[in-house]
């Protein structure tokens, strides 16, 4: 696809270029939106613009699909998807050169958002919007205390949540492996502003109800209720196969009874917790709704590596204070025992640490 300039309005600002950033910008791209990604250093600028300003993505899903894998060879690999013609900027140079952004998809780690979010924030408007897709729950909250707590000039905020299971291919700094074909669903949060959603938040809803992964458009209501289930799969996935090392498929083996006894206390703990925080929510989010949702997930992502395994890995900090930490402090605001996702939280936080004292003995 051929390098379009687009106006201002109509482009699309991607912030967090790892694989979910990337996965949602080469598809915008491919639909035809003009797409900048904002990069962390003039150094990866440089680059993306040597490696032809493209992000290539890898759809291993394929393999699993009940017919188009029956297009494939044995042994057979998936060719690349390339997709260029579309622009980087770095994060960090002077606001006053880069103008102002209409569009922002946010795809950063949860503990990343708020940092990066304000390196960008003085380029938003009360015309602007924002999709954030993160892991865990919190972030808008946090973002709203932090730079709105005087709504007249916020942006539309659209929160997301991605079911489709994605990777950085190794040693390709702009390659995205989209290892599981999953959904995606995106509602509007109520406005900050008094004035309503701007323009910029329809033309951007529409954009990603048209791209092929499986889109839903719903209420903020629904959309909650996703929040919360997917909420629940992360905290008892992630850090389970962060702890074990081991792919998500594994907490479904047959002959593993104490794991899934494991599941279903921290399902119904989560239950709990929810039902006391949420207690208008009680029928969707019972501790039998709750088992059922993370065992399907653990079955569509059985040969996915939760991205808390990943970072536990590289020796980056996890997204467990927006997860497991959210569920935490949650419980201990309406009064309920939580000695399940507490331990996991710590657990987490002493391996991160661990890592941490390797890198810098004392």
């Amino acid at each position: 696809m051929s390098a379009g300039t687009g106006s201002a309005t109509s482009r699309i600002h991607v912030l967090g270029a790892g694989a979910v950033g990337l996965l949602f910008a080469a598809h915008l791209r491919q639909a035809g939106h003009p797409i900048t990604l904002l990069l962390r250093s003039q150094s990866a600028v440089d680059r993306f613009e040597r490696q032809g300003s493209r992000i290539s993505v890898i759809n291993d899903w394929v393999r699993a699909h009940p017919s188009r894998r029956l297009l494939l060879q044995p042994g057979e690999d998936i060719t690349p998807c390339a997709i260029d013609g579309i622009q980087a900027e770095d994060i960090h140079t002077d606001n006053d050169q880069q103008g102002v952004i209409s569009k922002l998809v946010v795809a950063t780690k949860a503990q990343d958002t708020l940092q990066a979010f304000g390196r960008v924030r003085m380029r938003l408007g009360a015309q602007s919007t924002v999709v954030l897709l993160q892991n865990g729950m919190g972030v808008f909250e946090v973002i709203q205390r932090e730079f709105y707590t005087q709504p007249d000039n916020a942006p539309a905020f659209i929160v997301g949540t991605n079911a489709h299971g994605c990777l950085r291919a190794s040693g390709d700094e702009f390659v995205t492996r989209h290892t599981a074909m999953g959904s995606c669903t995106f509602a509007t949060r109520p406005a900050l502003a008094a004035c309503g959603a701007p323009d910029s938040a329809l033309e951007l809803m529409t954009a990603l109800a048209e791209l092929p992964l499986d889109v839903a458009v719903v209420n903020w209501s629904e959309l909650h209720v996703q929040l919360l289930l997917k909420l629940a799969a992360n905290a008892v996935i992630n850090p389970a196969t962060a702890l074990a090392g081991c792919h998500n498929g594994l907490l479904s083996s047959h002959d593993m009874s104490t794991i899934s006894g494991f599941m279903a206390l921290a399902c119904a703990e989560i239950a709990a917790i929810y039902a006391r925080a949420h207690p208008h929510l009680h029928e969707e989010l019972s501790a039998h709704a709750i088992e059922e949702y993370v065992t399907r997930i653990v079955h569509v992502t059985a040969q996915n590596r939760s991205s808390m395994l990943q970072d536990v890995t590289s020796g980056r900090p996890t997204e467990v204070d927006w997860i497991n930490g959210h569920l935490v402090r949650l419980a201990h605001q309406h009064g309920v025992s939580a000695p399940i996702n507490t331990a996991l939280l710590a657990l987490i936080k002493l391996r991160e640490a661990a890592f941490e004292e390797r890198l810098n003995p004392s």
